[in-house]
């Protein structure tokens, strides 16, 4: 996927709020685009990397980008079910510990932005994850910018703009720009249920 430098977004903000310290804007442009991108959930990239011993776990390759769940797995090309720690708990009686089963069944995450293959086994996993942007992301996808600048740079704006005790703040527009955000996401949570309704995919929830 194409990405783009954080400092993209910084025009659209700084329209609304042109004395704004560029490091507390590029904060509140990280969180705004992670709440879009959880609401919508339409940053999806595939990833692979080698599960090693002995904890059987791999960590996200995207260093601007957090696991939000994971839609599909496999294992030297055997499917995985993804699958919640409380799930396991439920139904997997000692499945941390599992020894007696010839492959893996299931991927898990034990921490953020780590997944973990139960039972406990090595190999290539290969991943379709739902991501958003990480607490350091420096990139984003180009996408974003394109097609939800906008509703990034109201809520990073409105951010801004109510940080309390600042010379650049102005808590009027800053609440007004915050409301137009909230009102913008929930369509884009709509938009994202009315989707997933009519795809065949299976999306699990999110894992932490």
């Amino acid at each position: 996927m194409a990405m783009i430098d954080i400092e993209e977004f910084l025009p659209d903000v700084l329209t609304n709020a042109p004395s704004c310290p560029e490091p507390l804007a590029y904060r509140w442009i990280r969180e705004a685009a992670k709440e879009v991108c959880q609401r919508g959930k339409m940053w999806r990239e595939w990833d692979e990397f080698q599960v090693t011993s002995p904890e059987s776990e791999g960590t996200n390759t995207n260093q601007s980008a957090s696991i939000f769940s994971i839609e599909s797995a496999t294992l030297d090309g055997s499917p995985l079910e993804a699958q919640t720690l409380a799930w396991l708990d439920t139904n997997i009686k000692g499945w941390n510990d599992l020894t007696d089963i010839a492959s893996a069944k299931y991927v898990t995450q034990l921490t953020p932005n780590t997944v973990t293959v139960v039972p406990k086994m090595t190999g290539l996993l290969k991943l379709r994850l739902v991501l958003f942007p990480s607490r350091t992301a420096e990139s984003l996808p180009d996408f974003l910018l394109e097609q939800y600048g906008a509703t990034i740079a109201k809520g990073a704006s409105g951010r801004v703009l109510t940080t309390p005790n600042k010379d650049f703040a102005n808590p009027q527009l800053g609440l007004a720009l915050l409301s137009e955000f909230k009102t913008e996401l929930d369509t884009i949570a709509l938009n994202a249920a009315k989707g997933q309704q009519r795809s065949r995919l299976r999306v699990t929830g999110r894992y932490f």
